[in-house]
């Protein structure tokens, strides 16, 4: 994995691809997609390079769900509009796994959880849990934690699919992610939040496709 991501300028990863999906690891600082006031190259360019230095040939490339750009892990884009309309009707539905790994300040009084609210904005336009809004859905489990630093690494499963989602309701129940500069503000590196497990049903074979990632070296650390 090291050789392909120093290939790749450390900044993705191809972990899979045939004719119809591309899943990708990407790291923190990327974009996910180009962005009109940001000149910052992002993944979908990258995964362009990619091609051109294997000499493949330039597909269409369908942006299905996003990171944000300070979030790392695993992405999966559609290469044909068969893969488009099955992943988007997957995402839809919310049938895709998704996992994240959070490093969190604080420790959950509960070991496990399902946090269940509705998600909005403030006066001020900030997103965060409202009495009227979207339904988010998101397990949790602790997986390791740190009394004497008082952090934990949570992993949280989406049962929907809102924007920060898992960084509010971490916020929400007083372990925000560490690196946060919206909902947490305690300093890190980056944030502390990687996608490490995607799985959807193959738009071509409706065969199981599930992929799991390593938690960062620099997030391991926090701990």
């Amino acid at each position: 994995m090291k050789e392909k991501r120093k290939s790749l300028l450390d900044r993705l990863e191809v972990i899979y691809e045939d004719i119809d999906v591309v899943v990708i690891e990407k790291a923190s600082g990327l974009l996910s997609y180009p962005l009109e006031n940001d000149r910052s190259e992002s993944a979908i360019q990258l995964i362009r390079r990619y091609w051109k230095s294997k000499s493949l040939p330039h597909l269409h490339l369908y942006l299905i769900h996003r990171l944000d750009k300070d979030t790392s892990g695993l992405m999966v884009f559609a290469k044909t509009s068969l893969a488009r309309q099955s992943l988007q009707r997957q995402f839809e539905q919310h049938s895709v796994v998704r996992g994240y790994a959070a490093v969190c300040a604080g420790i959950p009084r509960k070991e496990q959880g399902t946090m269940k609210t509705l998600l909005g904005r403030d006066r001020g336009g900030k997103r965060t849990v409202t009495t009227k809004g979207r339904l988010a859905i998101t397990s949790y489990f602790i997986a390791r934690s740190n009394n004497e630093k008082q952090r934990s690494l949570i992993r949280c499963f989406l049962q929907t699919g809102r924007t920060h989602q898992v960084r509010i309701h971490l916020a929400h129940i007083g372990t925000p992610v560490l690196g946060d500069s919206i909902y947490g503000k305690l300093p890190a590196p980056r944030l502390a939040l990687h996608a490490e497990t995607l799985g959807f049903i193959h738009p071509r074979s409706n065969s199981p496709m599930l992929f799991r990632s390593s938690l960062p070296k620099e997030l391991a650390q926090l701990l």
